[in-house]
């Protein structure tokens, strides 16, 4: 692996973390403090920090220059919306089919930690095992297609 290729890397990790954050925080905001679904909730917190995301990425990770075109933010956005599609395909396997977080439950009590998973902590753990999944699929999208030299 190139020096370039692991700065790449790393640009694209801080853009995530930042980008992540703002999710976090704003699917909180929804979910939490609005009382909204939580797929609506997830939908747009994605599409704000889809928009940060763009434009961190496209000028700092991937050092593009000049005119945004057309072609590249559809692409964009349809690698966002299959990252949006994965999390949310895994945050409801996770919560509603697998119920990974009584697992978690299972795995604290086993612990002897006194602390439970349950409603809005239960679906924001949840949320956080799917964060791998949509991440691979976001770089590899961006990488190998969107920003593609």
């Amino acid at each position: 692996m190139k020096k370039n290729d692991v700065l790449q890397f790393v640009k694209f990790s801080v853009t995530g973390v930042i980008n992540t954050v703002l999710d976090y925080l704003l699917f909180f905001l929804f979910f939490s403090v609005c009382n909204w679904d939580k797929n609506i909730a997830q939908i747009l917190a994605t599409s704000f920090a889809m928009a940060n995301s763009y434009l961190l990425n496209r000028y700092w990770t991937f050092g593009q220059t000049g005119r945004i075109c057309t072609q590249e933010i559809w692409k964009f956005i349809v690698v966002n919306l299959l990252s949006l599609l994965t999390t949310l395909l895994c945050l409801n396997l996770f919560y509603d089919s697998w119920h990974l977080y009584e697992v978690i439950n299972d795995i604290l009590h086993g612990l002897h930690i006194s602390f439970s998973l349950h409603g809005e902590s239960a679906v924001l753990a949840c949320k956080v095992l799917a964060f791998p999944f949509s991440s691979m699929i976001n770089f590899l999208g961006n990488r190998l297609w969107v920003f593609k030299k």
